[in-house]
């Protein structure tokens, strides 16, 4: 599951565990990216902060891990050089594109898209006011014999509320774990 995670929440957190529950996956990587290559502002969080947040998100919760490899690897994350350097490093190993309704609906602006969509498998979420009929995902050039769709029930919550409220000096205790707020509160993360 990546993202930007700027900064993580607990609209992230509830996905990643319904997700791991209702599509039957051992883990659930959490993989804050490097460089956004669709996002015309850079995160307003440095790489190596929106990873030690995720760290700290999902340090005790079971089958989430934070994945360090966009963030390790630099530069701008494409999805499709992460799905080589997963097959690369765990040859045999099934992976599965975590991906929000909204992401899915871009797919086709993304780098490399035809060897994306040929590569990688695809576990499609529903996200808030989104959704993706069968024709829409075919359209799109989702394989259906490698592409889930799951329905989840999470909090809507976007990175850029917690960033607003920040920036007004105000509470984020019920968005974000404990853990997450304290470290944004040490180092200064988000402030005007």
């Amino acid at each position: 599951m990546g993202g930007t995670f700027d900064p993580v929440h607990n609209g992230h957190l509830a996905a990643a565990r319904q997700l791991r529950d209702l599509a039957d996956l051992d883990q659930v990587w959490l993989m804050p990216n490097a460089q956004p290559p669709h996002r015309s502002d850079p995160p307003l969080a440095p790489a190596e902060d929106r990873m030690r947040m995720v760290e700290l998100a999902v340090g005790q919760q079971p089958g989430l891990q934070a994945s360090r490899l966009e963030v390790d690897r630099g530069n701008v994350s494409y999805t499709i050089d992460t799905v080589r350097e997963l097959a690369r490093r765990f040859p045999g190993q099934r992976f599965e594109l975590l991906l929000g309704s909204d992401a899915a609906l871009q797919i086709r602006a993304w780098h490399d898209v035809a060897a994306l969509l040929a590569e990688a498998s695809f576990v499609i979420f529903n996200r808030p006011e989104t959704s993706l009929a069968p024709q829409t995902m075919h359209e799109l050039g989702f394989a259906p014999a490698r592409t889930r769709v799951v329905h989840l029930d999470t909090p809507a919550i976007a990175a850029h509320q917690i960033r607003d409220r920040l920036a007004r000096g105000s509470a984020i205790d019920d968005l974000v774990p404990a853990a997450v707020a304290e470290y944004i509160q040490a180092h200064g993360l988000y402030r005007p």
